[in-house]
């Protein structure tokens, strides 16, 4: 079956979606202070410091024996080669008594004994028995295994094996990580035979790369205490979320240069509860040194810079600087005043480009794919001939979705004929372009060969697509827009003979009606194509 029919006109359906995307693009132009921070997600406000290091990352390794700081304990594997006036090479034990056994010479002391001098050691021995003519080399092949309690506030609480020089992090990790609404990052013992042997704060790791050496036994307890206080922090961070305090107050100074305030940030905002009240204090950034911080405190950290003026990229036929710097407040008007305009410069079709516009047009666009994509993967057929049409429809419209996707809106804030220059404020980053009068007509899309086209007064648009090879369907079957030298659509449909609507530097773009088994869905793709000619100026066929 053929996949492409084009259905009737639907001039009103792009008239109004038209109509909305002006409107969305002049009410954000209007918006000349920077947009207000969006709420942050309550994942990110219950996410904890310090959450991200149980994620499988130290499990997935064991001591390897090469750790020159490394104590010998019961357990461990040697590996002993004596030559010269012995020849012996084997693996052997450390037993209960902290000993090796070398034939001939006996039981050698190597419990404690660090990693690096294990070689001295048992040669210092040998040298008592064998004078000369005797060398060794002894290295560990593999610590102790061990097998270690882990309790309390751990995931999964359990007795977990791993080996005697393996980190705490690594059992801890084996056991799922610390619980992450009752656990404590910055309290956790070590516990060998009831009595606790070492105090363990994980943000000291985090922070700091900061670990105590210890080397594990069998029957060791990892203890995961609760938590203490928390705090909260948001704002110009880099990290959101729960921040805990070791104990009943915390240096704020801390708290922020953990989290990593970003280079806008000027001002810390703190508020806390105190008996029954709340109170809020801000302190410059480079102030808040001894500032203390209780459990259940908010801290916000802002930028309060001033920007006392902006720079705009000014781009087009002109003979002015590309980078014009004006005050904060200053108009389009402002800017315009500024330019030194060339015989070929249109002054009638200046164009406004603007960041914010642009993410706002992704992201309807972005909505409107995972909308499509919604529809099609969740379409129904009533028959086993019409699930394999609707199947082979779905992978084309799903592949035409993946492509939709890497469309970049172009986030133009269309001036309108007539507009008032001076009601126009410019933000940071805007893009100003002066056009080049052009007597080219553009023709883009569903017609046989795409080409520019010399202007020529009289000239209709179904003459223009014409000269073009002429449209690839019955253009009474396609949607028809011409885009005007300041940006703005203009449908076509039903203008087709036309012969004033086409002037010098317009561009005309042949939009195809999918004709799908699903009407909806035909609506829905038609729809999306228009969206992405008007936001990114381009004809994505299907």
């Amino acid at each position: 079956m053929k996949l492409y029919k084009f259905l009737r006109q639907l001039p009103l359906h792009a008239v109004l979606l038209f109509g909305t995307m002006q409107a969305q693009a002049v009410e954000l132009a209007q918006d000349a202070d920077a947009q207000a921070a969006p709420p942050i997600p309550d994942e990110k406000i219950n996410t904890v410091f310090g959450g991200w290091l149980f994620t499988g990352g130290f499990k997935a390794a064991s001591f390897t024996g090469i750790n020159p700081n490394y104590r010998i304990a019961q357990g461990d594997t040697l590996v002993v080669q004596l030559w010269g006036g012995l020849d012996v090479q084997q693996d052997v034990t450390v037993d209960a008594q902290g000993n090796i056994f070398i034939p001939k010479v006996g039981p050698v002391k190597v419990l404690g004994v660090e990693n690096r001098e294990l070689n001295d050691t048992v040669l210092k021995s040998i040298k008592r028995v064998y004078k000369s003519n005797v060398e060794a080399y002894v290295t560990l092949a593999s610590s102790q295994k061990v097998k270690v309690f882990l309790s309390g506030l751990v995931t999964n609480p359990g007795l977990y094996e791993g080996q005697s020089a393996d980190s705490i992090l690594r059992f801890i990790d084996q056991a799922g990580g610390i619980r992450r609404d009752l656990g404590s990052y910055r309290n956790i013992e070590l516990k060998r035979a009831g009595k606790t042997q070492y105090n363990i704060d994980l943000y000291a790791f985090i922070e700091r790369g900061q670990m105590p050496d210890i080397q594990l036994q069998d029957g060791d307890v990892i203890f995961i205490g609760r938590k203490g206080g928390e705090v909260s922090v948001e704002g110009e961070v880099g990290f959101t979320g729960k921040y805990e305090l070791k104990g009943n107050t915390g240096f704020l100074a801390e708290v922020v240069n953990a989290v990593v305030e970003n280079e806008k940030a000027t001002h810390v905002t703190v508020v806390e509860p105190t008996g029954t009240e709340v109170n809020a204090v801000q302190y410059p950034i480079d102030s808040i040194q001894n500032v203390q911080v209780r459990p259940g405190a908010l801290i916000k950290v802002s930028s309060q810079l001033r920007p006392k003026s902006i720079s705009v990229e000014l781009l087009g036929e002109h003979n002015s600087q590309t980078e014009i710097v004006l005050p904060w407040g200053a108009t389009l008007k402002d800017l315009l005043a500024q330019v030194e305009y060339t015989a070929l410069s249109n002054t009638k079709a200046v164009q406004l480009f603007r960041d914010s516009v642009a993410q706002r047009q992704k992201e309807m666009l972005d909505a409107s794919l995972t909308s499509l994509e919604q529809s099609v993967l969740t379409a129904r057929s009533a028959t086993k001939d019409a699930a394999e049409l609707r199947k082979t429809e779905a992978d084309i419209v799903l592949r035409w979705i993946d492509k939709a996707k890497d469309v970049q809106p172009r986030g133009q804030v269309l001036l309108t004929e007539g507009f008032d220059p001076a009601a126009v404020i410019l933000q940071q980053g805007d893009k100003v372009v002066i056009p080049a009068k052009r007597n080219l007509v553009m023709i883009h899309g569903e017609v046989w060969f795409p080409t520019a086209i010399t202007w020529e007064k009289g000239r209709s648009v179904e003459e223009y697509l014409n000269q073009a090879g002429g449209a690839t369907q019955d253009l009474d079957d396609t949607n028809t827009l011409v885009m005007k030298t300041n940006g703005t659509f203009v449908s076509a449909n039903g203008e087709l003979d036309d012969s004033k609507l086409v002037e010098p530097g317009d561009e005309i773009f042949v939009l195809a009606k999918p004709d799908l088994k699903a009407l909806q869905l035909t609506k829905d793709i038609t729809q999306v194509i228009y969206q992405v000619a008007v936001s990114a100026a381009v004809v994505l066929a299907l």
